[in-house]
């Protein structure tokens, strides 16, 4: 994972011009005037005033007139990736509104992180009856042969189906970090899930076996896949919950599948074969600008992660592994990297 820099504008200071003052002022007249000068002229005697007559009281020039001001075209919409949640009832949201025009996040393996549970805690601007969790998973799978670094082949519309879990808790408080409270809802549903595309020849040097993705005008290695979990009704979140999500890989998962199913097998036996789908299904983060749009972050520097393996925390493993808990540190290596999810409710 790499770290966002971030510019800082240090404090500075305007001095205020000095405004030259007004013009003095004679019988409403915006110059000095006297019988005897104009501006510093002398005057002839033909244009003094004669004795006894009333002198003229000059009048201002009137104001000049103030031209319309011309009507504010529309703005339109941004084309950048720096505003989402739109959508009705969501009360958080990291995700872009255009999001497969933005470019490609990062993202956190499951099987090769390895990793079995991972989302993010967040603070949602409003409570409600959950309705819905949406989700952003990388694809790196191919359909038909290769890998996602090389000669990766898959048929045009060819998907898999797999069982993911999605899990909504509340946060515990009560000590000096917080930590997955109560399991407030979950869902498992079968999720259709679109292979990445084949490697496309446009993409070479350290894009090879990239392939070609026009919305974005990028070569990229996998291929974003936004899911929803929908949830019965009668769930009320409270204003704080942590969102995960899990699923069974070859080795992970609350029922690992193992090697004995044919795509594993195949991998190890047939030369070209792309393995198992679900072992090349990431988890996308990054944090995009003005991100989140909804709601906030309880940390921005963090990510709820459950992992067996010290290394992969940031922290090193210091607070524990194989439990869901908050990974931080301050070095913040989850800085820049927002597990991208959106919440809603009715």
């Amino acid at each position: 994972m790499g770290l966002a820099m971030v510019a800082a504008l240090g404090p500075g200071s305007v001095e205020a011009a000095s405004a030259a003052p007004p013009p003095r002022q004679l019988d409403g007249c915006p110059f000095s005037q006297s019988s005897n000068n104009f501006h510093g002229h002398k005057l002839s005697k033909s244009q003094k005033p004669e004795k006894g007559k009333k002198k003229k009281k000059c009048k201002p020039a009137p104001a000049p007139p103030v031209p319309p001001v011309p009507p504010v075209p529309p703005v339109p919409p941004s084309t950048a990736c720096d505003f989402g949640g739109e959508a009705p009832g969501t009360v958080y949201s990291a995700i872009p509104t255009n999001f497969p025009a933005c470019d490609p996040p990062g993202s956190q393996a499951f099987e090769g992180g390895p990793v079995s549970e991972l989302g993010n805690g967040v603070e949602l601007s409003s409570t409600g009856i959950l309705d819905s969790l949406t989700v952003d998973f990388q694809v790196f799978a191919c359909g038909v042969s290769g890998a996602w670094f090389r000669d990766c082949v898959t048929d045009p519309g060819q998907t898999f189906i797999h069982p993911i879990t999605a899990n909504i808790y509340a946060v515990d408080n009560s000590g000096p970090v917080p930590e997955p409270g109560p399991l407030l809802a979950t869902v498992t549903q079968n999720q259709a899930i679109a292979f990445r595309p084949t490697s496309s020849p446009e993409c070479t040097g350290d894009a090879e076996g990239a392939w070609f993705n026009p919305v974005n005008d990028r070569c990229v290695f996998s291929s974003p896949q936004l899911l929803t979990f929908d949830f019965p009704p009668g769930t009320v979140l409270p204003r704080e919950v942590i969102w995960t999500v899990t699923f069974n890989t070859t080795t992970l998962g609350s029922n690992p599948i193992g090697g004995n199913v044919p795509c594993y097998e195949a991998m190890l036996t047939q030369p070209g074969s792309p393995g198992c789908p679900y072992d090349n299904l990431n988890l996308g983060a990054f944090t995009y600008p003005e991100s989140p749009y909804v709601g906030a972050n309880i940390d921005p520097n963090g990510a709820f992660v459950n992992s067996p393996a010290y290394y992969v925390y940031c922290d090193g493993g210091a607070g524990g592994t194989g439990r869901l808990r908050l990974d931080t540190a301050p070095t913040g290596c989850w800085a820049g990297f927002t597990p991208l999810g959106e919440i809603r409710v009715t």
